[in-house]
């Protein structure tokens, strides 16, 4: 049961930690983030599950350093919309 608590108490912290060092999405300036035309986005998720994760992502190099500012809602994987929030 310790052990249960522990592990619990290990995410929790770790989770906090990624949401605060997340910046804040109205900070994030629209014309610093790459434009993704929506077919690329077809071409890169691989498996159609309508999402880009990370290693997904990472088949594009524009992508690669601003992922994370661009996750908005912080579930590890880029939704269209969100690219779509970026495009100028």
């Amino acid at each position: 049961m310790k052990r249960v608590a522990a592990v619990l108490g290990s995410a929790a912290l770790t989770s906090a930690f990624l949401v605060l060092a997340q910046p804040a999405a109205e900070n994030v300036q629209a014309e610093s983030l790459p434009n993704l035309p929506r077919p690329a986005f077809n071409e890169l998720d691989r498996n159609g599950d309508g999402r880009l994760s990370f290693l997904e992502a990472k088949q594009d190099e524009r992508l690669i350093g601003e992922f994370y500012r661009m996750d908005l809602d912080l579930d590890g994987f880029l939704s269209p919309e969100e690219l779509r929030r970026f495009q100028a």
